[in-house]
């Protein structure tokens, strides 16, 4: 069954020699570059450079939408046959929308059912809403996933998440 994989940065090497992803997204601060781990090949080790806000802060780099349009072709390319690993820095917010938008671009009009997915596997997940509402608009999804999002609530307060997984294929509720 195809998997969307979820991990903060600290544990990129110990997932990835786990799952043996054929993707990984890292969403991390400008700069902050980790390399690419053996089991994936360079080419499908796709980097965002945003830091994790949600409104624009001065001297920061908040997702826009070159980043968010170039996450969805890197999404639109990778073979659901085999996993994907998804990070950002703590496993919370940046990669936890990008596996919102992963789930969403997989189950066209079961957005909701994507959240609540999540939410199921993690409650410390917390969705970055910029990322999510960039990408509702660039997916013509007529706020569904904003709406999706809103509906999970908030996490519960954490620094750090747990490594967790998704399955890409929804069950109905």
């Amino acid at each position: 069954m195809p998997v969307v994989h979820v991990c903060p940065w600290a544990e990129v090497p110990r997932v990835a020699k786990r799952v043996r992803p054929s993707h990984l997204v890292s969403l991390l601060d400008p700069g902050d570059w980790p390399e690419t781990p053996p089991e994936v090949a360079p080419d499908r080790h796709h980097r965002v450079g945003v830091h994790d806000y949600a409104e624009p802060q001065d001297g920061a780099v908040v997702p826009e939408e070159r980043h968010i349009r170039e996450l969805i072709g890197f999404l639109n390319g990778w073979d659901p046959a085999a996993p994907i690993l998804i990070h950002c820095f703590a496993g919370i917010s940046r990669s936890t929308a990008t596996a919102l938008i992963t789930l969403a671009l997989h189950n066209p009009g079961r957005e909701a059912e994507a959240a609540r997915a999540i939410r199921a596997q993690s409650a410390i997940a917390q969705p970055n809403r910029r990322i999510v509402a960039i990408a509702d608009r660039l997916l013509g999804l007529d706020g569904r996933l904003n709406q999706a999002l809103a509906a999970m609530g908030p996490g519960r307060p954490s620094y750090v998440n747990q490594p967790f997984e998704v399955p890409l294929t929804l069950r109905a509720d």
